[in-house]
């Protein structure tokens, strides 16, 4: 069931909510687009539905997923948007005056925010709040950011940050998706680490656990860094190791990339690969679909991720879902996913990840890391993730009942 509002909330139009379920939740996914956090709220939703059929699920999210299977499902109604993102302005109005009054016009019990940000005022309801943007509570993600912004854009940036802080602290219960950033989110917002929930969810597009790997002969390596552009996700350090490969000529191999060549940042790192003389030897699919992502993690013998800072990382985990053999920049959060059976790099040392992505191709090492991995991976899956997160709104919802 869908319905479309404008910003302003005079223009509502209603509809029958099937109130006889014995709870409603709202979600706040109103910037959510792409990436990880449309895989986040589709998967997500779809299994808490399977799991607990007596909650009536409204979304508010912008206009342009409307297509979104999780749509079609008769417990759940979206609320649609098109023009928040217009200016700063059209944003606080959305989320202090039409999110608010949605809320009051569902009867929601429990606001469940799945966009990082809540309103400025405390709301009746309890507010749940999924924390998905780590960059805010890494250092060297804030340097790289505020570095590459304008002088506007660094106090928008910056703007953003106090607001949420500000929403972690007035949230009723917070989740993220690893400890690391759990401690994280405690020290620089000042919260208590227990009112922090941990929920690592399921392995991002991965649908099924993929065969083990057997070592490749005869051909070269195919080695893949499956991701979107980010001042974090470290390029700079994979091909200055891509260069070192290929000059000392260890291994025979072919670097894929999915970046998008109309992105001005993208065409400067594969004006990098040139510029390096590693051209013949990167392949870069440009951005992917979510159908084709799967069909580029078969190609692949070996997966490298030297990103420094990820709320999770579903390309890694997409990547041990596929048993592939990986290599981790060693930063908490990649350890923490990965676990201590992944092999790891000092995240800005180049040479150190050609030496080890040499050592992977060694194939008693090799079949042994994809069985780690493929193991890894099952420790992952959304049905738990729907569960605990059930859990925590059926509590959070029976406090306030309790309470009252």
């Amino acid at each position: 069931m869908q319905t479309t509002f404008s910003l302003f909330p005079r223009q509502v139009e209603c509809c029958d909510w099937l109130s006889s379920t014995r709870m409603i939740v709202l979600i706040n996914a109103i910037s959510i687009k792409e990436g990880g956090s449309l895989v986040v709220l589709q998967n997500l939703l779809l299994h808490m539905i399977k799991l607990d059929d007596s909650i009536r699920w409204h979304v508010a999210a912008h206009g342009s997923i409307a297509d979104l299977e999780v749509f079609s499902h008769p417990r759940v109604t979206g609320h649609f948007f098109s023009n928040i993102g217009h200016s700063p302005l059209h944003v606080q109005w959305w989320y202090n005056v039409t999110l608010p009054g949605l809320v009051r016009h569902i009867g929601a019990d429990l606001l469940f925010s799945q966009t990082n940000y809540l309103p400025l005022r405390k709301l009746a309801c309890p507010t749940l709040l999924l924390e998905q943007h780590a960059g805010h509570f890494s250092d060297i993600f804030d340097q790289r950011m505020q570095a590459s912004l304008s002088t506007i854009s660094r106090w928008i940036w910056r703007a953003k940050r106090r607001w949420i802080i500000r929403s972690l602290q007035q949230a009723s219960a917070v989740t993220v998706q690893t400890a690391a950033l759990a401690d994280a989110i405690a020290g620089a917002a000042g919260i208590e680490r227990r009112g922090i929930h941990v929920i690592p969810h399921g392995c991002g597009l991965a649908r099924t656990i993929s065969p083990l790997r057997s070592c490749q002969e005869n051909r070269p390596w195919h080695i893949g860094y499956i991701t979107k552009f980010g001042v974090q996700k470290n390029f700079e350090v994979l091909i200055e190791a891509a260069r070192i490969l290929k000059q000392r000529g260890d291994i025979d191999f072919r670097l894929h990339l999915t970046l998008n060549p109309g992105l001005p940042e993208c065409q400067s790192i594969l004006a990098k690969v040139e510029a390096v003389g590693i051209g013949d030897v990167v392949i870069n699919h440009g951005e992917l679909s979510q159908d084709q992502v799967p069909g580029l993690y078969d190609q692949l013998d070996l997966f490298v991720f030297p990103s420094l800072c990820e709320s999770f990382g579903f390309p890694l985990l997409e990547a041990m879902a596929h048993s592939l053999p990986l290599l981790i920049a060693d930063v908490p959060g990649n350890r923490e996913v990965a676990g201590s059976d992944a092999p790891r790099f000092s995240p800005y040392n180049a040479a150190e990840l050609a030496d080890k992505l040499v050592g992977l191709t060694d194939s008693e090492r090799y079949v042994a890391l994809s069985q780690a991995m493929r193991q890894r991976s099952e420790r992952y899956n959304w049905f738990e993730a729907a569960q605990k997160t059930l859990r925590l709104v059926r509590g959070m919802v029976a406090e306030v009942s309790k309470e009252s």
